[in-house]
């Protein structure tokens, strides 16, 4: 049947100008600032270095000159920035409009201008303020002087209640301590003026004004579409097909032109079967409502089934099977002897041969459960003797022992291979060995080593290790760096936050806290009493905290106790220990700060990146060269895979099926 389709470009073209929207940012500081106080009703203070508001009898005016601002300009936010000098009382201020103009130097409490409303209510100011900038959104009031619906005469700081603090003026020396403006806005407009359809376009509707609507071309006739001519878009019939004769070809019979037409093998050429066949070439069996092959036999020391392959080459199969199914299998083995093997493979040779070969894009690739004997058990002269591979979620092998069984999955190695070897090439997820025990007393994953050797390698391109609980270490722990992640505090459900270990050539352990002197100026700080037990070689840090005052150590460490002294009584400081262990633990296993690398180990990297050399300089490589190889080999075959999407599965050696 043949078919036809227009592919459909249609070209828009739009007449746009556009104005740029560009942002900009204002600090403006003070025209002018004062204060009054009715305590003294004709007294100036505009030449002061301090505004100073009290809810008692002093009120702050502060103006500014927004001519810099353009007139064009659309304020997104305006902030007033106050630098506090000093606070008497705690509490908080308004900030008002000021209903008529004033002058900085003859304000005065007889002459101070009547206030508006508020701009901003209930401003908060506490001791802990003191030397720091408070901010407080003025931006309503910044719109209404600029757009004209108020008058800028400035604004007051007035006091609630009892609060009395001092903010810098635009007086004051310090440095940028002068109250600010801080306005954010955009100038300029922009506009479209005009939207057009170019001819031949296939497009109809457009203008210049208004609200514009674009359509398609309704000049075609029914069943027709769009097609691209190569110069412009036009009308052309959607076509139509019909099927005019079915011939039958090889090994077929049946056919014709007209009606229901049927085909039918060819028995002359495809007997039907009626007793045991042998078969060459490529045969495919399939069926969705009953197995594809049944297989079974009686025959005491007979295989119900058996795949041979004598190629010596090429990454050759004895059995392959593939289910799509996400519950299925795509070989299962049962046993139902007391002892017996579910799936047994047996390699005799070969470099990375495998005895029993499991893949799995979702699900496990290998799955053995028993009651006795081993859920999965593979044997191989070299190479592996089980091989699990998944590449979505699951797990590339998987054995479990639900009642008196050994191991669920058991691996043996005499030579520099792995017993059992996990290896997780996903960049989001997985595990390359997942161990689980149920029982108060039982071991998920246990390892032993030779003196020299490793209980447990882990190579991870994201995580090498990810514990969920606690984590006990019975002797050195060595690092390239470390720190603690928690939930961020401010944003728990978004983010992260990291601080760094302390980090020492010591054994060191730190103590600290805070403690005021009495009226005599000496304070006693008690220590636990394992603490000269635990520590030696003692350093001290003493510092005073609110006022000028002198400290000193009066009386080191005796009796798990130090006195401190200070210039003044009744001071408070802050104090830090450093001691470096002396437990039994630590005198035998001191750290080295500097050590020579072992002889094989030389010209390698714990970080080969971060000096210009290649991955192969990284020290895994001279301790574990076997194991590097291999994962080396199987990342280079999952980069291949990800590279082929239509591939189901990496089987060894990098073939697919």
């Amino acid at each position: 049947m043949k078919r036809f389709a227009a592919q459909m470009r249609p070209v828009l073209l739009l007449g746009l100008f556009v104005f740029l929207r560009i942002a900009a940012y204002a600090q403006i500081t003070p025209s002018a600032d004062s204060y009054t106080n009715t305590a003294n009703q004709t007294t100036n203070y505009g030449a002061k270095t301090l505004l100073d508001v009290d809810g008692a009898s002093q009120i702050a005016y502060i103006q500014f000159n927004l001519a810099s601002i353009p007139a064009t300009a659309s304020v997104s936010q305006a902030t007033l920035k106050l630098y506090v000098n000093g606070v008497t009382t705690a509490g908080s201020f308004n900030v008002d409009y000021i209903n008529s103009a004033w002058g900085e130097s003859t304000i005065d409490a007889s002459n101070a201008p009547p206030l508006g409303s508020n701009i901003a209510s209930n401003v908060n100011v506490t001791t802990a303020d003191k030397n720091q900038y408070i901010l407080v959104n003025v931006t309503t009031a910044v719109q209404a002087w600029l757009s004209g619906s108020e008058t800028n005469n400035g604004i007051a700081l007035v006091a609630n209640s009892t609060f009395n603090a001092t903010f810098d003026s635009k007086e004051n020396a310090g440095t940028s301590h002068a109250p600010e403006l801080d306005v954010a806005y955009a100038g300029g407009e922009g506009t479209i003026t005009g939207i057009t359809t170019a001819s031949s376009g296939g497009l109809t509707g457009g203008g210049t004004s208004g609200t514009l609507s674009l359509g398609l071309t309704s000049a075609c006739a029914k069943n027709q579409v769009l097609q691209w001519n190569g110069s412009a878009w036009g009308c052309a019939s959607a076509g139509s097909g019909t099927i005019t004769r079915v011939t039958a070809g090889i090994d077929l019979t049946g056919g014709g032109t007209s009606g229901t037409v049927m085909l039918n093998l060819d028995t002359t050429k495809v007997p039907l079967l009626a007793a045991a066949n042998t078969f060459t070439g490529d045969n495919n069996f399939s069926s969705s409502t009953t197995d594809a092959i049944d297989a079974s036999t009686n025959g005491t020391g007979k295989t119900a089934v058996m795949a041979l392959n004598n190629a010596t080459s090429g990454g050759s199969y004895g059995v392959y099977a593939v289910t799509q199914d996400a519950s299925g299998a795509g070989v299962i083995g049962i046993n139902k002897g007391v002892s017996g093997t579910g799936v047994y493979g047996l390699s005799y040779s070969g470099n990375y041969s495998v005895g029993v070969y499991g893949a799995a894009t979702t699900g496990n690739g290998m799955y053995g459960t028993v009651n006795t004997g081993s859920g999965v058990w593979g044997t191989t002269a070299s190479g592996n003797g089980v091989f699990g591979n998944v590449t979505s979620s699951g797990y590339g092998v998987f054995g479990t022992v639900p009642s008196s069984g050994t191991d669920g999955v058991h691996g043996e190695s005499s030579s520099e291979n792995s017993g059992v070897a996990g290896l997780n090439f996903n960049s989001t997820s997985g595990y390359g060995v997942y161990g689980q025990a149920d029982g108060t007393s039982g071991i998920g994953g246990g390892f032993f080593s030779s003196p020299t050797g490793d209980g447990v390698f882990a190579y991870g391109g994201g995580l090498a290790g990810d514990f969920v609980g606690n984590v006990n270490v019975q002797g050195n722990l060595s690092k390239s760096g470390g720190s603690f992640k928690i939930d961020h505090p401010l944003d728990p459900a978004n983010k992260y936050l990291y601080h760094s270990f302390v980090e020492s050539p010591d054994m060191m352990n730190i103590y600290n806290g805070n403690i005021t002197t009495d009226g005599s100026a000496v304070a006693t700080i008690t220590l636990p009493d394992w603490f000269e037990t635990l520590n030696k070689d003692f350093r001290y840090q003493l510092t005073v905290i609110g006022q000028f005052a002198q400290a000193i150590v009066a009386r080191k460490i005796e009796n798990n106790q130090f006195q401190i002294r200070t210039s003044l009584p009744n001071v408070e400081v802050s104090w830090q220990i450093t001691g470096i262990r002396q437990d039994a633990w630590a005198n035998a296993h001191r750290i080295p700060v500097e050590e020579e690398k072992e002889a094989k180990l030389k010209g390698f990297y714990l970080h080969p990146e971060l000096y210009a050399a290649p991955a192969e300089k990284q020290i895994e490589w001279a301790r574990h060269a076997e194991m590097m190889k291999r994962m080396q080999e199987h990342q280079q075959q999952m980069k291949e895979k990800q590279a082929q999407p239509n591939q189901s599965a990496v089987l060894p050696h990098g073939n697919t099926k």
